[in-house]
């Protein structure tokens, strides 16, 4: 095979001319003078802002690539319904899903083919005679490839059931390490495994794209690693330079979405980026550079979501308020609308000097913003708004607007849920990797997303961000707005399947949910995530089966007595275990997450921790579960335990630099590693292979792993204690 081939930067150049060949690929970008498909613009409702200044801003919301590939991440859309409600010209979208059905498409791959094959001379040298095969292989199916993979995405998006008889047959699909999986010894599936075969293709694709062309690439979470890692926003700007994909695919998406939306006169355009995940990062900052050219210093550009929340709560890296105005922080309705308040009467006062020559008559420049982070005047230093209450004898005019924004937060948080007008769901993909129906319920189903409350109504497990506002304000959604919001979403899209998602559904909520499904002539289908805790009774459980719920997510953590009780999990073990029980006798699957390495966990209290997950497994009392390795954090109880000196035998090792700040590390954490592996290994067989009587020793090979402790608890009798076998 010829991997240099001077053909092929005529070829590259044609194809990277991205307006040429990804235009016609952006679809689902609605014209600056529509909402959504032609329909009417919600009423203009007046905002009742500070200043006494409201005037319609033109707002662009942008989910940055990659979060999810099923459904739309929610953020953009709540806040979309924010703007709209008070009147705002909101334009909301999803580029992450648009971005990638430019890459996994006939066009975008052949650009994608031409690069590879431009840089595969330098990578050989890099690579062993396996993987060098592997790349050839990719090389010589380019066609089947280019030929396939608009029908794939057709398929895996609804659009073309038929399909799947084709990849039943086979013939014409491209085989890689992924597919042959999936195809096994028979060279062959059924029109069952139809998903999961072309879900493997586009698997296939992402491991040539990140061994060939962009080594950052995932398609879920895109360099997640590089923002986890970072000490300095610089970090970061050279990923955003050094990114083929996001340089070649998302720079022209951008581009076009930016030129949908001119700018009217000398008014300013709000830019709005939500960074949920560290792997959005990069693309956000590519977003925000592209928005300045286009927009100039009209663009007032604001960097929102969990990430953000939770990493960068204290940054002080200067170089990143050279990138965006504002950090917003928590359910960022507050901040945007201090913010709006905050450039809208300033431009105001700024047009009243200008025309009058006087001191202006408009209302002043209010002092307060809520809930962001900003540069302060002198440009050199960031400033940030005290989310908590200011003392009103101490500047009562900025008590008084402080507390009118956390007013607005909290009614906003309680009545704001999207409909989600302009979301395209067509284009999203139901894609199958596993075939654990947990899994496949995560991944391959349309979801349309809310929230049934904001913040946890525990607030004290030892490892959470329990200090963060977004974890200890707790507050209940107003359930007949939420009820409406999903009614509209419903009977605009057609879909009727609901996931709760951020914190725990109260579990009285969703009694009072089922009963209202139960009544509806066409009920929601709807699960999120929940705590383990004794108010899941069987009756509970059977109501809400009965009433829609089909599955639950929650935290295990440490399944063991022990290991629940030093993290303050708020449960016993025999408790979590007749709670599961319910869900079982219920009919409603069970997700469980688990972390491993808390500081003072034994090795023996890891292993019985495993042991009791493989037996829950086995049992059918949950259905899957993922392992996270612990990582202590800043606004954790266990960090503020610490600080107060009542956690004498943790020694945090805070990170050097000023970007984020939030996760740290701790003495005697490596001590860890071995059960990486382990447990990674363990878990995929249980949960994905059905593999569960294996036993844990069988998954400790290698040096390390061989000198961990075995399992000691008897799962199984505690099962029977509980009375739940």
């Amino acid at each position: 095979m010829d991997f240099q081939s001077t053909a092929l930067p005529t070829e590259l150049q044609r194809l990277n001319k991205a307006h040429l060949y990804l235009k016609s690929l952006f679809w689902s970008i609605p014209k600056s003078e529509n909402v959504s498909n032609g329909q009417e613009k919600f009423r203009q409702i007046p905002s009742p802002t500070l200043s006494g200044y409201n005037k319609r801003m033109q707002c662009i919301l942008l989910q940055p690539p990659f979060t999810q590939l099923n459904a739309p991440y929610p953020a953009i859309w709540y806040l979309d319904r924010f703007l709209r409600d008070r009147g705002h010209d909101s334009h909301p979208y999803d580029s992450s899903i648009m971005c990638l059905r430019s890459i996994f498409s006939a066009v975008g791959l052949r650009a994608i083919f031409a690069q590879a094959r431009l840089v595969a001379g330098t990578k050989q040298k890099q690579q062993n005679t396996v993987v060098r095969q592997r790349i050839a292989d990719y090389f010589r199916q380019e066609d089947d490839y280019c030929h396939s993979i608009e029908a794939i995405c057709a398929y895996l998006s609804g659009e073309d059931p038929g399909f799947a008889y084709r990849l039943a047959v086979g013939a014409g699909i491209p085989s890689g390490m992924r597919t042959e999986a999936v195809l096994g010894e028979a060279g062959g599936i059924q029109i069952d495994d139809a998903p999961a075969l072309a879900t493997a293709v586009l698997n296939d694709l992402s491991d040539f794209i990140r061994g060939t062309v962009d080594s950052g690439f995932e398609t879920v979470r895109y360099a997640e690693r590089i923002p986890a890692s970072a000490s300095s926003f610089e970090t970061i700007l050279n990923a955003v330079n050094n990114s083929w994909i996001l340089q070649n695919f998302y720079r022209p998406l951008l581009d076009d979405i930016f030129s949908r939306h001119p700018r009217h006169d000398s008014e300013p355009v709000l830019v709005c980026l939500s960074v949920p995940f560290p792997g959005c990062l990069a693309a956000a900052v590519m977003a925000a550079q592209c928005a300045r050219q286009h927009y100039g210093p009209a663009a007032i550009i604001i960097l929102g979501g969990g990430y953000v929340s939770t990493e960068l709560r204290t940054t002080e890296d200067q170089l990143l308020f050279r990138n965006f105005d504002y950090l917003a922080y928590d359910g960022g309705y507050g901040a945007l609308l201090s913010i709006i308040d905050h450039v809208q009467s300033k431009a105001a006062k700024a047009a009243a000097s200008a025309a009058t020559r006087a001191t202006p008559t408009t209302p002043a420049v209010p002092t307060a913003l809520y809930g962001t982070r900003w540069l302060d005047s002198s440009g050199l230093q960031p400033s940030v708004v005290p989310l908590q209450n200011p003392v009103a004898e101490q500047d009562p005019d900025y008590a008084r607007q402080f507390q009118h924004y956390r007013e607005k937060e909290n009614q906003a948080i309680a009545e704001i849920h999207p409909d989600y007008r302009a979301a395209d769901f067509s284009q999203y993909l139901r894609i199958v990797d596993s075939p654990n129906p947990m899994h496949r319920l995560w991944n391959n189903t349309p979801w349309l997303k809310y929230r049934m409350a904001y913040g946890c109504y525990w607030q004290r497990c030892a490892f959470c961000d329990t200090q963060l506002h977004y974890i200890k304000h707790y507050q209940l959604t107003d359930q007949s707005r939420l009820l409406q919001a999903m009614e509209d979403a419903a009977g605009e899209h057609k879909l009727y399947g609901i996931h709760f998602v951020d914190e725990a559904m109260p579990p009285r909520l969703v009694r009072s949910l089922a009963a209202i499904n139960r009544s509806r002539k066409r009920p929601f289908t709807f699960w999120g995530n929940i705590r383990f805790d004794k108010s899941w009774t069987a009756e509970l459980c059977a109501e809400a089966a009965a009433g829609g719920l089909v599955a639950v997510s929650g935290g295990i953590e440490i399944a063991s007595g022990k290991g629940l009780q030093i993290i303050d999990k708020g449960f016993t073990l025999n408790q979590l275990l007749v709670c599961l029980a319910n869900f079982k006798q219920a009919g409603i699957l069970v997700h469980a997450y688990l972390i491993y390495g808390f500081p003072g966990q034994s090795h023996q209290d890891i292993a019985d921790s495993a042991e009791m997950v493989r037996v829950l497994l086995a049992e059918g009392l949950i259905d899957s579960a993922f392992w996270h390795r612990f990582i202590l954090t800043t606004y954790s109880r266990l960090h503020g335990d610490y600080k107060a000196g009542s956690c004498k035998n943790l020694q945090p090792l805070y990170p050097s630099g000023s970007f984020a700040e939030n996760d740290l590390g701790f003495q005697g954490e490596a001590d860890y590693d071995p059960w990486t592996a382990v447990l990674d290994s363990a878990l995929a067989a249980w949960a994905d292979e059905g593999q569960t009587e294996l036993p844990l020793r069988h998954f400790m090979k290698g040096q390390q792993s061989t000198r961990l402790p075995t399992p000691r608890v008897q799962a199984l009798k505690l099962l029977r204690e509980a009375g739940v076998i």
